[in-house]
């Protein structure tokens, strides 16, 4: 279990909460997401792919 992922509970809840706004959203995204939903617009895009392979690369049955 990834000890940084949005308990479940929560991510129901401000799915929820989203679909329950009038109008309803066009896109449905949890406030966590957003950081990678805008990050090429806020350039941040290429910091996110390093840290990301970085993670990647220290899996277990990894080699970088």
């Amino acid at each position: 279990m990834n000890p940084h992922a949005l308990p479940l509970d929560d991510f129901a809840a401000e799915v929820v909460d989203s679909l329950s706004q009038d109008p309803t959203p066009d896109e449905i995204l949890v406030e966590r997401v957003l950081v990678h939903r805008w990050a090429e617009r806020d350039g941040t895009y290429d910091d996110l792919v390093a840290q990301r392979s970085q993670a990647l690369a220290m899996l277990p049955g990894r080699q970088g």
